[in-house]
């Protein structure tokens, strides 16, 4: 879907490359998480792919296309971009605010009316807000509009520079999941930048490290946490933390199979970590715990097993 070949980037002004041949393949309905500290090239990887900067060297190209041969009004509009201060017009309402791309791509008043209506509450905020200004709404608020104006026009690509960054913690938490929620929905190409190893760990399908400017690796969170490429990987991403790797393993792939319902033990979803599934335990004095897909008995979970992961986290690969 989106290819990087070879590219990189350097600025006149800077001695050294920002970006340094950079390879890397992003496939269709993939979230891939961009990590490393300040100033190793993030959000400059990204505003590469919508065009607010042009590589130096190497090829980007969007569903087998050279982004360069495409006029960048079209590729623009074919990307929803949200960044951390959700970066809304104060002079419109949130109903125009949203409305804004679909608008210029001459959508039918009626159709656009539709679409705000849809996207307010795909955000969970109420239809009423569609009346209010940003001023008027709460960061979390204002960081969930800026989502749904992204998605507006149903763009194949969503770039996500550090969204939820300047967010409390709890409100930040609600709306990682809420993303997580809609991208198990809609399954969007997704490039988020982050700064923060937990997030990372808990949105991505894929990781991309960067250092000062190097693509450093590039693999699934387990592949990160179990097999880092370097030293450096293994002290960005605290590979010896146990509950890290938890975090990262789902319940299904280490239950052990079985229709039979066991009425008192505490519940858990299948497609839970195993770090949830400790802190059950730990919580509920059991030792087991039943595994749940909606409402139906799909397997068992055994303090051992998750003990097993850390004893010998190379048995498993993550999922």
């Amino acid at each position: 879907m989106l290819h990087f070949e070879q590219v990189s980037l350097q600025f006149p002004s800077v001695p050294e490359p920002t970006l340094r041949s950079c390879t890397f393949k992003v496939e269709a309905g993939e979230l891939v998480v961009i990590l490393g500290p300040s100033g190793c090239g993030k959000t400059t990887l990204l505003k590469l792919v919508n065009r607010l900067y042009e590589p130096t060297s190497g090829q980007i190209s969007l569903n087998g296309k050279g982004i360069h041969t495409l006029p960048l009004t079209t590729l623009r509009r074919q990307m929803g971009y949200v960044i951390q201060q959700a970066g809304l017009f104060p002079h419109m309402t949130i109903a125009q605010n949203i409305a804004v791309v679909p608008k210029l791509l001459g959508w039918p008043k009626t159709e656009i009316a539709a679409r705000v209506e849809e996207l307010l509450e795909l955000v969970q905020l109420p239809q009423a807000f569609g009346k209010r200004y940003p001023s008027q709404l709460s960061g979390g608020q204002q960081q969930r509009v800026g989502l749904a104006r992204a998605l507006a026009a149903k763009p194949e690509v969503l770039l996500m520079d550090e969204p939820f960054g300047a967010l409390d913690a709890i409100t930040r938490k609600s709306l990682q999941q809420e993303l997580q929620q809609l991208q198990q929905q809609f399954k969007k190409t997704i490039l988020f930048v982050s700064h923060d190893i937990e997030e990372a760990l808990r949105l991505a399908d894929r990781i991309l490290i960067l250092n000062q400017g190097h693509l450093v690796q590039y693999g699934t969170p387990w592949q990160i946490l179990t097999q880092p490429a370097s030293a450096f990987v293994e002290a960005l991403v605290g590979t010896e933390d146990v509950l890290k790797q938890l975090s990262v393993l789902s319940v299904e792939r280490v239950m052990v199979t079985t229709a039979s319902s066991v009425p008192h033990l505490p519940k858990i979803a299948n497609h839970g970590t195993l770090r949830d599934a400790l802190s059950m335990l730990l919580k509920s004095g059991q030792s087991q715990l039943q595994v749940m897909n909606g409402t139906d008995a799909v397997g068992i979970l055994d303090l051992n097993h998750i003990q097993t992961v850390w004893q010998d986290p190379t048995h498993f690969d993550g999922g």
